[in-house]
């Protein structure tokens, strides 16, 4: 980008280079004179009778005027070289001049040729943005009337067709690139300053823009409408307003003169109630004593309120940007060059330079910077927030961490609380079992039938729960299998007649199998398959009435010394919801169907720790018939006659 930037820079030098030297190659008349009338009334017949002496001869032949009432006469001798190369065409001056009238002698009188704002389009010899006037190779003498409300830049040259063709387009190109730059750089500076949220960028970029509006009607480019030329002091006026408003307001942005005192913010205000006063007196009463009163405002502002203001902010330690420094160094080494040293050879120092159009390039490349600092800041605030968003995460993970943390507190305080509630439940359970466990024994001893014996068992089973309960409590798990050498078919019997017992409760069916080829003696944890067995047995007789239930028991497997057995356990009762089956086995996790049964839960995560402890798990068939079909496999030791005996003589 800054590398195009610098071609078209270059290229525009070398175009206005090639302007200047075109305009180099149009000649300028052999002599030139010029007589100033005071009170702007005479005549070209008065004016032609007059002396030469009263004539002013320019020997630069250029004339340059400040704002006057006065009317200019220029008399313009032409040699016969000039008569002869054929140079019809006359250009008078500057743009900028609101009335010109050129006379040329036809027989005994003057014929007139007239052009400027005051004068409509349609009577101008040649509509064009710097007035030309047809001349006819005879001529020798050209009288010329010029009158301006702004400054007077009067420089007569002939040229010929060709030279004519070659200036206007050197001065197109010139222009051209220009205001192509001008209107590439502004309306993107705005875009990216309203996209930004940037009031310094914004503010600039129409400073620039009003600017170069008003360069380009102070340049004649009103005569592209017509129907404008008549108004364009009042158009003149009106864009300066708008441009010193808007110069003043990027000031006040740039220094920010919102964070100081009142005071700073009244001057601004008086300054442009002086300009708008001044503006007024130029359209309504005097064109030049507003002039000049328009030009000291502005110098007040540049030269004086400018520096002040910075100072004033540095001051008070306001974050300034470079900006805010160079602006106002190059307003202080323009008042040095034009009225400290007077350097009117420098590039855009002259006085009647002023509002050219080249003029609006030092603008537009203080606004290419502002778009870079701006950018560039832009994307140092972005790095920030991204740091201070990481920041803030890191944060807010830290107390999310903390939160976390204390939460897993509490929760370890719950169960801690949980566990001793478990252990003094089971404490207070234990003593009663105890004392049935000794009125059953005595029970033994007086009575031949087996029931003190089924309430020794029962009562025995129900203590080594509570016992089991009160180490979960302390451990979170259940203790591991303790292997024992024991009649697996004395175990099914048992579990027989509990699943009898069981299953009477709610007058449900009861129905065993028991496969071929199932070995008599094995080492087992004869404990946990009971309590496995008794829970499922449980959930089955719980959740089913006057129904069906199946205790199975199959060999799958059997060599020389392992057995793979399944124990299987089925009911037609309620049955599981399917969107109960994800969370089956969580504790404490009950289905949507068993809600108005007693329970808490516990049985089937019980089951499940007690067949991690054994390598085995708990399957739950998937099928369309009613009630539920639990089923798990355990791999044994086959145990010998001799193993069942020591373990019978050990008890």
């Amino acid at each position: 980008m800054m590398r195009r930037l610098c071609w078209l820079v270059m290229i525009l030098a070398w175009s206005t280079w090639g302007a200047a030297a075109v305009e180099r190659e149009a000649q300028r008349p052999a002599a030139l004179s010029v007589y100033q009338d005071l009170g702007g009334t005479l005549n070209v017949e008065q004016v032609a009778a007059l002396p030469e002496a009263v004539f002013r001869e320019l020997p630069e032949r250029r004339f340059f005027h400040e704002y006057s009432h006065s009317a200019f006469w220029l008399r313009l001798q032409m040699s016969a070289e000039q008569r002869e190369a054929h140079r019809h065409w006359l250009s008078v001056g500057d743009p900028r001049l609101s009335d010109i009238q050129v006379y040329v002698p036809d027989g005994n009188g003057w014929q007139r040729m007239q052009a400027g704002a005051a004068h409509p389009p349609e009577s101008w010899p040649v509509v064009a943005r710097q007035p030309l006037f047809r001349l006819q190779a005879t001529e020798q003498v050209v009288l010329i009337r010029v009158v301006g409300d702004s400054l007077l830049v009067v420089e007569p040259l002939l040229r010929s067709d060709g030279e004519l063709l070659a200036q206007r387009r050197a001065i197109a190109v010139a222009d051209g690139l220009t205001l192509g730059i001008v209107l590439l750089v502004v309306p993107l500076s705005l875009v990216i300053g309203f996209i930004m949220r940037s009031s310094l960028l914004a503010a600039h970029a129409a400073a620039v823009l009003s600017y170069i509006l008003l360069v380009c009607v102070v340049n004649g480019y009103l005569v592209h409408w017509p129907m404008l030329v008549p108004w364009t002091s009042y158009i003149r006026a009106f864009a300066s307003l708008v441009g010193f408003v808007c110069f003043l307001g990027y000031l006040r942005v740039l220094l920010q003169v919102a964070r100081l005192p009142s005071l700073w913010a009244r001057l601004y205000d008086g300054v442009l109630a002086a300009y708008l006063a001044s503006a007024l007196w130029v359209v309504f009463v005097d064109h030049v004593q507003g002039r000049f009163l328009t030009e000291w405002v502005m110098r007040l502002a540049a030269y004086g309120l400018l520096p002040l203001t910075l100072l004033t902010a540095w001051r008070r330690g306001l974050p300034l940007v470079w900006m805010a420094w160079a602006v106002p160094l190059l307003y202080l080494l323009q008042f040095l060059a034009r009225y400290v040293f007077q350097a009117d050879h420098l590039p855009w120092q002259a006085r009647q330079e002023s509002y050219s159009i080249s003029s609006t390039l030092p603008g537009v490349a203080l606004l290419t910077c502002t778009l870079m600092t701006e950018l560039y800041r832009s994307r140092a605030r972005q790095r920030w927030a991204q740091q201070e968003r990481s920041q803030r995460r890191l944060e807010a993970r830290g107390r999310l961490e903390a939160a976390v943390a204390r939460r897993t507190e509490q929760l370890r305080t719950s169960l801690d609380a949980r566990g001793a509630l478990l252990a003094r439940l089971g404490q207070e359970l234990r003593g009663p079992l105890l004392d049935i466990i000794g009125s059953a024994r005595r029970l033994v001893a007086m009575s031949s039938s087996d029931y003190p014996q089924r309430i020794e068992r029962n009562a025995r089973s129900q203590l080594e729960l509570i016992e089991d309960l009160a180490a979960l409590s302390h451990r979170d798990e259940l203790p591991g299998p303790s292997l024992r050498a024991g009649s697996l078919h004395a175990f099914w019997r048992e579990m027989v007649e509990e699943a009898e017992l069981l299953a009477a409760r709610q007058n449900n069916r009861f129905q065993w199998r028991l496969g071929g080829n199932v070995p008599c003696e094995v080492m087992a944890d004869f404990g946990h398959l009971r309590r496995i067995l008794l829970n499922l047995l449980g959930n089955a007789a719980k959740f089913t009435r006057e129904g069906s239930i199946t205790l199975g028991l199959d060999c799958l497997e059997r060599d020389g010394q392992r057995v793979r057995l399944r124990f299987s356990v089925e009911d037609t009762g309620i049955g599981i919801h399917p969107d109960d089956r994800v969370r089956l086995g969580q504790p404490f996790v009950r289905g949507r169907n068993v809600e108005w049964i007693d329970g808490f839960g516990l049985g089937l995560d019980i089951v499940r720790q007690l067949l991690e402890g054994m390598n085995s798990v708990l399957h739950l068939a998937d099928d369309d018939r009613p009630g539920s079909r639990f089923s798990f496999e355990v791999c044994l030791m086959l145990a010998g006659v001799q193993d069942v005996a020591s373990v019978e003589a050990g008890a």
